[in-house]
């Protein structure tokens, strides 16, 4: 219900887009000239979406999209075909949505993706997804005959700040929900837990024992906080993840056996900010807690990562967590709150490594539409020659 209230809410925040789009009229340094700037439809959008949220976050581009007077070509993630695309095209249909302006292709991205980037008609490519990939789509994209527009939501190493002063029972409880929500298989997800030293201790020991609460199998159950990952490939991957923690020096204070898909929580301590799981995506249900000298230590860490898409800080000072905010590189960063947090008017994207452009109010109006300068000359101009 959470996926359907956000792909809700950026339904009705892009049915307002047709209001909402209008040019400028500007002076012109020209006698007897005026100037229009016009916004109008880029034409074609080629999306492409991602498995973790499938329905929000392929209606997060294709809502806009047509609702702008565009068309899109949507090639959903392997693993959602349904509720990342032909669900979607479903119901644009029983709408009424003319036929040909929306189009979904089902296939690997290995396989078709490559084709949908490079394909002369999409003058603008949407992807969701991981760096790698981005990178690659981003070089496609500006390497053929077409020089194409780019919106890139990539991947995320979340840094969750706790200082001093925070208040340690509530930053406890934000920590374990925006690092083990959907398994942290979110681009938001926290991915490094940096707190002060002279609470480090008691930060640890609350949020073990608050983790140890959390059910764990079942995802039909209301009550399960960690279900199951997306697939085998992934499982893989986060086992390497524990081993390499491990080999690298990190105390893994908490873990459970793996069983099938599903990953219980893994917490290790003594991490610092070389180790791999502090340099990369995590994608999973492990966390590393980084012990910070200060403040200052604190924003050093969190900003050193090449990625930059959103944090959190928690302070009991507004103004000192607005500072630090404001410190962050990162697209998002969020006072007293998880770094997991998406708001249809508010603009979302990341610095560096985790993409360009950005989704969400008019701020994905301007990246889907294109601005078109006409001048109109109401009296002869003198030229000088």
């Amino acid at each position: 219900m959470v996926e359907f209230g956000s792909a809700r809410a950026i339904t009705l925040e892009a049915a307002s887009f047709p209001n909402r789009v209008h040019g400028e009229i500007r002076a012109s340094n020209t006698p007897g000239k005026e100037n229009f700037v016009y916004r109008e439809p880029i034409g074609v959008v080629a999306v492409i979406s991602p498995w973790n949220f499938p329905l929000h976050l392929t209606q997060r581009s294709i809502a806009p999209a047509l609702a702008l007077g565009n068309a899109v070509v949507l090639k959903p993630a392997s693993d959602t075909p349904i509720t990342g695309g032909l669900l979607l095209a479903k119901v644009f249909e029983e709408a009424g949505l003319p036929k040909g302006l929306l189009n979904v292709v089902v296939g690997a991205g290995s396989e078709i993706g490559d084709a949908i980037v490079t394909h002369d008609i999409p003058s603008f490519v949407s992807f969701t997804g991981s760096t790698s990939v981005g990178k690659h789509i981003g070089e496609l994209a500006n390497g053929g005959d077409y020089i194409k527009q780019v919106a890139l939501e990539l991947g995320g190493n979340s840094p969750f700040v706790v200082l001093k002063d925070a208040d340690i029972e509530q930053a406890v409880k934000a920590a374990a929900f925006g690092k083990f929500l959907h398994q942290g298989q979110i681009c938001l997800a926290i991915n490094r837990i940096i707190v002060e030293d002279e609470i480090y201790d008691d930060f640890v020991e609350r949020f073990l024992a608050h983790v140890k609460t959390l059910n764990v199998g079942d995802p039909s159950k209301q009550d399960t906080a960690v279900g199951p990952i997306i697939n085998e490939k992934q499982v893989k991957s986060l086992k390497e993840k524990i081993a390499k923690a491990q080999e690298e020096g990190a105390k893994m204070i908490l873990s459970a056996e793996i069983k099938g898909q599903v990953v219980p929580p893994h917490i290790f301590t003594e991490v610092t900010r070389e180790m791999d799981l502090s340099r990369n995506e995590v994608f999973g249900p492990l966390v590393g807690i980084i012990r910070a000298k200060d403040e200052e230590d604190a924003l050093s860490i969190a900003n050193d990562s090449m990625y930059g898409l959103s944090s959190a800080v928690f302070t009991a000072d507004m103004q000192k967590g607005l500072r630090f905010a404001r410190g962050i590189r990162a697209g998002m960063t969020h006072i007293n709150d998880i770094s997991v947090n998406d708001e249809s008017n508010m603009p979302f994207g990341g610095e560096k490594n985790s993409g360009i452009g950005r989704f969400n109010g008019e701020w994905i109006l301007e990246e889907f539409t294109r601005t078109h300068w006409i001048s109109m000359q109401n009296e002869p101009r003198q030229y000088p020659f």
